[in-house]
């Protein structure tokens, strides 16, 4: 397992490239009916990205999470400045946050768990 947590970076950098294209790209009109899963793709893309960053880089979690947030907000100014069928939402903003905060509080926990559960040398 180790030979393939040192690709982690490589990964965590060509989903980030994927989040941003994916934004980006042309798309449908989406019905307000369904508004809330846009929110949810939001909240798990960036989910998804917190807990592959903090994985990738342990010792920067801070910088990850900072990162992050200025990267949800960077594509909602792309979208509202460089797009045509995309706008900036500040709501899409605030999912992509929630969705960062439940990545890192994930990896976090999921960190807590494994270093409580390991042998303490006195």
């Amino acid at each position: 397992m180790k030979p393939l947590l040192r690709y982690l970076p490589q990964v965590f950098f060509a989903s980030l490239a994927l989040v941003t294209i994916l934004a980006l790209i042309p798309a449908p009109s989406v019905p307000q009916v369904v508004q809330f899963w846009d929110k949810a793709q939001h909240a798990l893309a960036f989910a998804g990205l917190a807990s592959i960053g903090c994985c990738a880089f342990p010792q920067r979690v801070r910088l990850v999470f900072i990162g992050l947030l200025l990267h949800g907000a960077l594509i909602e100014v792309l979208q509202g400045t460089l797009t045509t069928t995309r706008f900036a939402d500040v709501f899409d903003w605030f999912a992509d946050g929630v969705g960062v905060l439940i990545g890192v509080g994930f990896f976090l926990l999921a960190l807590r768990r494994v270093t409580d559960g390991s042998p303490h040398k006195d």
